[in-house]
């Protein structure tokens, strides 16, 4: 992995001309962020008050505007580098609000966006017009060994829905995050090697299309929608208002976080290799941790962690000793393990706590057998390399194989099977701490990394849950052979292409 810097700089910096970030910053640096903006039909005009006197009395929910109480809340981004102030923020309380908004924002010619849960990576469920918010809409039914969740439903309210079931699905960790989007681009997290990506325990959904119409997609009803909601990306044919997962009985886990300081180099590539062969009752997540530049200042190397769960309680489950072997001995102390945990009490030791900051993600899915010594040294020789920010950057690996695996690809719109690890490299930085030079500096470097590593499995696409801007090839990445299909899918429900973003699927 060869940094050059010049000539490879200036076509970095072109080709990331996709990526924005505040007005503060210099052209240079304002390069680096994608305009979530892509506003492919921006807003006209100044609305009059009677437009949008008319859009209140059309909904059941609140219509917010910009000098009302709570408006800074409910257009809260988690990603800073795409913050945009809506014009107005609709709070849907059922289908009949969504469709209303649908409709008037087309007699409006006014541009809208949809969110739940507001962290999607690229800034693609902010707008400067009509922000539809779901998040009212967050009731959740329980039917048998299925769940229901409305379409605004955050992971914490599902979490806590199961664990009165005492059943599970495959989710991740942040709370905070919507399972809307969650669900509809894939869906990782330890579970997914045990009942397959998320999406693969969708059931059914009910969506409002661009007309304002309701429809049910499921296995009988509209199939064809079903499996193109199943991995084919938030946002693309229609507002889904809610989802029918399968659930499945679930006891307790042993769960995990362990950590190494020294022989890093070795201690992932063994890692990668031994972990392959782990049951699908093992999940996990592989961390590499440059240190900031205070850190480094300090002395202080890159950090190697792995976190996850094994599903326990039942014959044969092997020890973490059986695992991870002589690296469990070898790993930093204090070690965090929690043996035999209820399940749900064992993800309240791996939650994630989401706050809103500035940061970029890329990623590719790999195969073990692509990473040999060579290709991890080469990786952590990278890693030293990074110029740092005042906050900590990382990237990883998450665990997938398993049910994943058994799925052919065009069984559903996911398309990413017969991969090992799903691949993210993440900069972080906060615009208060962080010159735009050195932010400039280290968004470079994490493209020419990205670059390296993405050659390792050439036919390794990316995960459409996590966007990215400057993504040049996102079609084939993200859909690969199922993308004709899901055209013909957008043609049939949303021939207009009512519903657009700067990485939408367009009809065919």
């Amino acid at each position: 992995m060869v940094f050059e810097t010049a000539t490879a700089r200036r076509s970095i910096l072109k080709g990331l001309g996709a990526l924005v970030v505040g007005a503060s910053l210099p052209a240079k640096a304002q390069q680096l962020l994608a305009d979530p903006g892509v506003e492919l039909h921006p807003l006209p005009r100044v609305l009059s008050k009677g437009a949008w006197s008319d859009l209140a009395r059309a909904l059941t929910g609140d219509l917010v505007l910009p000098n009302d109480a709570y408006f800074g809340n409910y257009s809260q981004v988690n990603n800073l580098s795409y913050s945009q102030r809506p014009a107005a923020i609709a709070r849907c309380q059922n289908d009949a609000d969504v469709s209303a908004c649908l409709k008037w924002a087309q007699n409006t010619n006014t541009p809208f966006a949809v969110r739940s849960g507001g962290h999607n990576y690229a800034g693609f469920s902010t707008t400067s017009g009509l922000l539809i918010d779901m998040s009212p809409m967050a009731k959740i039914k329980v039917d048998g060994d299925r769940v229901i969740i409305q379409g605004g439903t955050i992971n914490v309210a599902v979490y806590r829905a199961l664990e009165r079931m005492g059943r599970t699905i495959t989710h991740g960790r942040c709370e905070g995050v919507g399972a809307a989007g969650f669900l509809l681009g894939g869906g990782v997290g330890f579970n997914m090697r045990r009942y397959g990506i998320g999406s693969d325990l969708l059931r059914s959904t009910d969506l409002v299309l661009a007309g304002g119409e309701k429809v049910t997609a499921s296995a009988t009803t509209n199939p064809k929608l079903l499996w193109a909601c199943q991995g084919g990306g938030g946002g693309n044919f229609g507002v889904n208002t809610s989802f029918t997962l399968q659930t499945y009985d679930v006891k307790s886990v042993t769960v995990f976080i362990l950590t190494w300081s020294k022989n890093q180099e070795r201690v992932l590539y063994e890692l990668l290799h031994r972990l392959q062969e782990a049951p699908t009752s093992f999940g996990c997540k592989i961390n590499v941790t440059p240190p900031t530049p205070e850190q480094r200042a300090q002395g202080n190397d890159l950090v190697v962690s792995v976190m996850g769960q094994i599903h326990t309680g039942t014959k044969g489950t092997p020890s973490l000793k059986e695992l991870f072997g002589n690296l469990l001995e070898q790993a930093d102390h204090p070690r965090q393990i929690e043996t035999d945990l209820p399940y749900w009490e064992g993800q309240d030791f791996l939650s994630e706590e989401a706050f809103p900051y500035f940061y970029r993600e890329q990623s590719v899915f790999l195969k073990t057998a692509d990473l040999t010594e060579k290709a991890v040294a080469d990786m952590m020789a990278a890693a030293r390399a990074m110029p740092g920010t005042s906050m900590p950057s990382s990237f990883k690996f998450f665990q997938v194989g398993g049910e994943v695996n058994k799925v052919k690809p065009t069984d559903t719109a996911f398309v990413h099977r017969g991969f090992d690890w799903l691949f993210s490299s993440e900069v972080n930085w906060w615009e208060l701490r962080d010159p735009p030079s050195l932010v400039s500096d280290n968004l470079v470097w994490q493209q020419q990394f990205y670059d390296s590593v993405r050659r390792l499995t050439p036919m390794g696409g990316a995960y459409q849950n996590f966007p990215d801007p400057a993504l040049k090839d996102w079609q084939s990445a993200y859909y690969a052979e199922n993308y004709g299909d899901l055209q013909k899918v957008k043609r049939d429900v949303d021939p207009g292409g009512l519903f657009k973003f700067a990485q939408a699927i367009k009809p065919a």
